[in-house]
């Protein structure tokens, strides 16, 4: 038989694109002659009919032309596209979060300047997504953190400031231009949030310290902690700048007891704002010892202060390395805890991932490497779910108007391991022939079938099967570049070896396993009725889907 396989990949996320009903079609696909239905980017005006015009030569400029439809912000995300999104984040690092909401916010300005966007709608819905992702991660994160330090704060001394957030973005069902106005609210709120609450830990740190009290050391103390903030508030990913923002002493000959002062301040209004008072305990000690020997010492001084530079260099990582811990927890504990909608196949639940999450989260302790593992793999099952769905749903999409195609369902007891196949009939061929598509959660395998029917094939059967079998890797090659426009890559690496007979929709999943796929069917004929009852005996029960009218 002539058969392909390929490993699909998704480019660009079309931002349009919902979960498919339990047990209905995907992209509407019904037998040639009914009515199309819905494909799930109906969104947009006008995309819906374009895609299904009938003809296989107009699908392909209906694809071109769907993300021109696509105004990136006119459209609302749709649950499967942003879970998908939400899922991609989760395993990303901060700083391509971080990168990306810089460059939400750049497209943004972009816009109201009223220039040309440059990126695609889907290019700059991930890159909201992604900024969502960043700011519900950074809220989640400072909340867990004032949760902590209200719990761990010292006797008589006021409770951290409530941090007064907005709830957590929800960009589902949301135009680009209401979710970038949204986002632009949380970070400004964020910010706002994050310099109360490093204001309140500096308070906490110079109380356990008892500096100087004088106008000096708190003018140095605010002025450095609120470039700091800033700082924080407006890089492109976390800081890792080191030591070079921070201030070095003299030489012991030219440091006076003022400028002990005035850089002790400093270095400890460096501290990143998510510091706690046990965080800042060695830097606290090297700038008291300094300030003690600074008048007769200058030297000791010196030393103390490097120290004290040095000290909060190590803290300002490993707090930084630390609220990117509780932030990649955040949202993968967010995309863990998505659900499908009630009238789609659900999502296998975490229960053990989305417990270890929490405890980053109320507890601050980070996760062990093989805990850190368990979650990142069921993250990466999620995903690779979320992905074949979509992929499923682009490749109906894409067939849906080109002539006809009959879908079919087969059911295991893992939704990961669910495998989805589906026939379809190129532009021209008739019922004799057809492709069947088998997609699981890696690859999508195709075989060129014929009908099944007994007594040998004459000679203009068997040219006929050549010419389909020949015609096949054509038709997989408009495919492919219909499903590239759409984001979705799809190169399949085709034999042509001759046509296997069978029925349609008949599940026969055996016949797209990778031990088969590459067998060659009969030279002539079909198989003989006691072959294939010995055949059927030993793959086990099959069944077939009647037709929806006969139930």
């Amino acid at each position: 038989m002539s058969s392909g396989i390929a490993l699909p990949s998704i480019s660009d996320v079309m931002p349009t694109m919902d979960y498919a009903p339990t047990g209905q079609s995907v992209g509407g696909l019904v037998p040639h002659g009914q009515a199309v239905g819905h494909t799930g980017v109906g969104h947009v005006p006008g995309v819906g009919d374009a895609v299904h015009q009938a003809g296989g030569h107009v699908v392909d400029a209906a694809a071109h032309g769907l993300h021109e439809l696509l105004a990136p912000a006119a459209v609302a995300l749709g649950a499967l596209s942003g879970a998908l999104l939400a899922g991609r984040a989760a395993l990303v690092t901060t700083q391509v979060l971080a990168a990306a909401a810089v460059r939400a916010a750049d497209e943004q300005a972009c816009l109201e300047r009223r220039q040309e966007a440059t990126a695609t709608a889907a290019r700059q819905w991930e890159a909201a997504a992604f900024a969502a992702t960043r700011a519900n991660a950074r809220r989640a994160a400072l909340i867990a953190r004032v949760r902590r330090a209200a719990r761990t704060a010292s006797p008589g001394t006021p409770r951290p400031p409530r941090p007064g957030l907005p709830g957590p973005l929800s960009p589902v069902g949301m135009p680009l231009s209401r979710l970038r106005e949204e986002l632009a609210v949380l970070e400004d709120r964020m910010c706002r949030a994050e310099a109360a609450h490093a204001d309140w830990a500096l308070r906490e740190i110079e109380s356990a310290f008892a500096g100087p009290d004088d106008d000096t050391w708190q003018r140095e103390l605010r002025s450095g902690r609120a470039s700091v903030a800033y700082r924080q508030g407006t890089e492109a990913g976390p800081a890792h700048h080191g030591n070079e923002a921070l201030p070095q002493p003299p030489a012991a000959e030219e440091l006076r007891y003022e400028d002990a002062v005035r850089i002790g301040a400093q270095l400890l209004a460096g501290l990143d704002l998510a510091a706690t008072t046990a965080d800042a305990a060695p830097a606290t000690a090297a700038v008291r010892h300094a300030l003690a020997s600074a008048v007769d010492r200058p030297a000791k001084a010196r030393t103390h202060l490097r120290e004290a530079r040095r000290f909060v260099a190590d803290t300002n990582r490993a707090v930084r390395a630390r609220r990117e811990t509780e932030e990649r927890a955040a949202a993968q504990l967010h995309f863990l805890e998505i659900t499908a909608q009630q009238d789609t196949d659900p999502l296998d639940p975490a229960p053990a991932e989305t417990a270890l999450l929490h405890q980053v989260l109320d507890k601050g302790r980070p996760l062990e490497p093989h805990e850190q593992r368990q979650v990142d793999d069921r993250v990466t099952e999620r995903l690779a779910e979320l992905e074949r769905r979509y992929i499923e749903r682009m490749m109906r999409l894409a067939v849906s108007g080109t002539d006809r195609s009959d879908d079919r369902w087969t059911a295991t007891p893992h939704q990961r391991d669910r495998l989805v196949r589906f026939d379809w009939t190129p532009p021209g061929w008739s019922d004799g022939h057809w492709l069947r598509f088998a997609l699981d959660g890696k690859h999508a395998r195709v075989v060129t079938m014929r009908r099944e029917q007994p007594g040998e094939r004459d000679t203009a059967a068997l040219a006929q099967d050549d010419e389909r079998c020949h015609q096949a890797a054509g038709h997989l090659e408009g495919l492919r570049d219909i499903t590239l426009r759409l984001g979705v890559v799809l190169d399949f690496s085709f034999e042509e070896s001759g046509t296997l007979p069978g029925v349609r929709g008949e599940e026969d999943v055996l016949l797209l396993d990778e031990d088969t796929a590459g067998a060659r069917a009969p030279a002539s004929g079909d198989r003989s009725e006691e072959q294939k009852r010995e055949r059927r005996a030993a793959d086990g029960p099959r069944y077939r889907t009647a037709p929806a009218d006969n139930h």
